[in-house]
């Protein structure tokens, strides 16, 4: 990883944080001008009680405006059959017809619907907590995986601790 005097220079950081795999979601918003969605990979959950997330939205995405104004979004967790929706999301290229009425994308993992509960600014993204307040039940697929500037799918499955007792 290349260092600078000041720290580790954002070239290395973003190679470094390439290494980490992780699910990819869709952030969408559904308000008085219509349907606005971007592809996340910076997605986690923060808390059970009370359920709390949290997303990570860059400071220039259209999508963080509409979100602050509306008060709110959904959360799409994407199968590794929905690959080109990831990818025209990420590109701004929205297809109305992927998603449902409740600005869910259609046939994937599962679905959240959030109220913001905070925007806490932090260089060039905004992180966004959102409040569950309704689980959209989706279908049982395997997800997709970004590593490496890459999509990925889950290729073998580990056993898990009550299978190796």
């Amino acid at each position: 990883m290349q260092s600078t005097p000041g720290g580790v220079d954002a070239r290395g950081f973003r190679d470094a944080m390439a290494r980490w795999a992780s699910g990819v979601a869709v952030v969408a918003v559904r308000d008085a001008e219509g349907l606005r969605a971007t592809t996340v990979s910076s997605f986690s959950s923060l808390s059970l009680e009370p359920p709390l997330v949290v997303v990570a939205l860059s400071q220039a995405s259209r999508t963080l405006t509409r979100v602050e104004a509306a008060g709110g979004f959904t959360l799409s967790v994407l199968s590794s059959a929905q690959r080109s929706i990831s990818v025209k999301c990420a590109r701004g290229e929205l297809d109305a017809h992927l998603f449902d009425d409740d600005a869910f994308v259609r046939d994937s993992l599962m679905g959240l619907s959030c109220v913001v509960h905070g925007l806490h600014r932090h260089g060039d993204h905004t992180l966004i907590v959102g409040r569950v307040t309704r689980l959209h039940e989706g279908r049982p697929q395997e997800p997709l995986l970004y590593w490496e500037r890459g999509y990925r799918t889950v290729t073998s499955l580990l056993p898990s601790d009550t299978d190796c007792a």
